[in-house]
């Protein structure tokens, strides 16, 4: 469940509670029943306006990446920074007391370590699910 949920998420809650009520509020079961009847197809339908406000985000999040990959710089911004960081690690381990007193602070090297792993996962994990998705398109 999702950030729509919070249009929809609430209306199982009303209607459970409203639903469990009934037997006080009517006298005879074929009034309940009506009532049971009419909650359980408001509840339906917000079901089915979750699923559609699903689909819709859905869909605009494929329009974007489509519309990303069309471009030449946006298409390079994932292996030029993946380089760069490739390049910065690299500096820092060949460099790091084979020049004179360098000596890396302790503080950047988690976050050094964080972005190649965060990095290298994501590059490579991304691009497969591109070209998963290129083929079940095709």
């Amino acid at each position: 469940m999702g950030w729509e949920s919070i249009f929809t998420g609430g209306v199982d809650k009303i209607v459970d509670s409203v639903t469990d009520g009934l037997d006080e509020l009517f006298t005879s079961d074929e009034e309940r029943l009506k009532a049971e009847n009419l909650l359980q197809e408001i509840k339906n339908k917000a079901k089915s306006a979750e699923d559609t406000i699903n689909l819709e985000f859905e869909k605009e999040i494929t329009k974007r990446w489509t519309s990303d990959n069309e471009h030449i710089i946006t298409r390079l911004i994932r292996p030029i920074s993946y380089a760069s960081v490739l390049i910065l690690f690299g500096a820092v381990v060949l460099a790091d007391g084979n020049i004179g007193e360098f000596v890396v602070n302790e503080a950047y090297i988690s976050v050094i370590e964080s972005l190649l792993a965060i990095m290298t996962i994501s590059y490579f994990g991304s691009r497969g699910l591109e070209k998963i998705t290129k083929l079940k398109s095709k």
